[in-house]
């Protein structure tokens, strides 16, 4: 792409003029196939899909988006006064969707095929435009190879771009669900067992959940993924249950969703759903959790304890570990966070110091659960101490449904 002085001095123009709270976004529209028709159907055809091609970009975007034809086949877009990168993404998936209908060409039907690459301007990009343009087209390579249809210029950008994704995972219901066993540590036998979502991204990969746990928390997600997992959890709990009654399920609430009205009333519609009696269901949420706002935490939970729910302190020892919140905390279970545990084989402190939560839980008529049992010696100085649950690989890593319920009718 060979953009002229006159045009990169609109550009630079353009970033100049921005305040310094907005941003500023360049969107490159490659229309594939251009050649492809216009040897099929001749110059003017081409021509034809080209121009309105650019006058639907203009009835989409904004009046104040300037768009250029920057070669045969491509359009260059300036986006200025941006809100944030995720509202110059939202523009580029407006395009997106917008051209998802035909454009009428010269009395037939066309369906364009667009490639899109979204680049935003930094600070060494208002001394150089051609600096923009250039990651843009290298973004639009990208594309172009992958055969995706929107690409964002830099690395910078990847948690946006995950953001988005996990949007359409949601919707599209992508996420998965494993199992792990805890093990009640007297009888060895799986008493119950706790619900972990699972993202297999088709453009990225596995997606670790703690990574992608903390964008749905910072995109505003945290309800539409609890949602999500309290049915997606529930439906593939329920036939373990039926193989075994008497097993319970653990569900990790995300702190962001005690500021959303209606969870208790969402949490218990779903257990009427799928046909599961509130006992059966434990809640898992962080000691952090609970005091990045204590009395709104207690007060949804403790509604939940009142329909018969239960409800465990994870990961404690990590955070607060505040005696005033565990006294007035409607919980049934303390977690004991891996860190502690896992150490107990070789560090007398670490047991001592579990053997001291140990002893907490029990005081306050808890049951005390061991996070990240790895080995046989550990789970011997678990039992010593009078603990009641636990969970570690050494028992059991998480697994799909079909390979738990084999285990469930092995232990039967």
């Amino acid at each position: 792409m060979l953009i002229g002085r006159e045009l990169l001095g609109q550009i630079e123009a353009s970033i100049l003029s921005q305040s310094e709270s907005s941003r500023f976004g360049l969107l490159l529209v490659h229309l594939r196939g251009i050649r492809q028709l216009t040897a099929l159907l001749g110059f003017d055809a081409g021509e034809a899909l080209v121009q309105a091609t650019e006058l639907r970009l203009g009835e989409v975007l904004r009046p104040i988006d300037q768009i250029w034809r920057s070669a045969p086949d491509e359009f260059l877009i300036v986006l200025p006064q941006l809100l944030s990168a995720n509202h110059g993404l939202l523009a580029a998936r407006k395009v997106l969707r917008e051209f998802e209908a035909p454009l009428n060409v010269q009395g037939r039907p066309m369906m364009p095929l667009l490639t899109l690459a979204l680049a935003f301007s930094s600070d060494s990009d208002a001394a150089s435009p051609q600096h923009l343009i250039r990651r843009a087209m290298s973004a639009l390579e990208r594309a172009l190879e992958s055969n995706n249809r929107l690409a964002l210029a830099d690395d910078a950008n990847a948690d946006l771009w995950l953001q988005d994704d996990l949007r359409d995972a949601l919707v599209n219901n992508e996420l998965s669900i494993q199992f792990q066993p805890l093990v009640d540590i007297r009888s060895r036998r799986v008493t119950s067992v706790e619900a972990l979502a699972r993202w297999r991204s088709a453009r990225h990969g596995v997606i670790a959940p703690s990574r992608f746990i903390a964008l749905a928390e910072q995109a505003g997600l945290a309800p539409e993924l609890t949602r999500w997992s309290v049915n997606a959890i529930l439906r593939e709990y329920a036939p373990l249950r039926r193989q075994m009654p008497q097993l319970r399920c653990a569900i990790n609430l995300s702190p962001k969703v005690f500021s959303q009205s209606g969870i208790e009333g969402q949490i218990s519609a779903a257990l009427a759903i799928w046909g599961i009696p509130p006992e059966s269901l434990t809640l898992e949420v962080t000691e952090t959790a609970v005091m990045d706002d204590p009395e709104l935490s207690s007060a949804t939970l403790r509604h939940l304890r009142d329909t018969g729910v239960r409800v465990a302190i994870d990961d404690f020892g990590q955070g607060y570990s505040s005696f005033t919140y565990l006294k007035h905390f409607p919980a049934t279970e303390l977690k004991i966070d891996q860190s502690f545990v896992t150490p107990m084989a070789g560090d007398p402190r670490a047991r001592q110091l579990v053997r001291s939560m140990i002893g907490i839980a029990h005081h306050l008529d808890m049951e005390a659960v061991a996070e990240g049992v790895e080995d046989a010696t550990t789970l011997a100085y678990l039992a010593e101490m009078g603990c009641d649950i636990a969970q570690g690989y050494h028992l059991g890593r998480p697994m799909d449904v079909p390979e738990l319920l084999q285990r469930l009718r092995a232990q039967e």
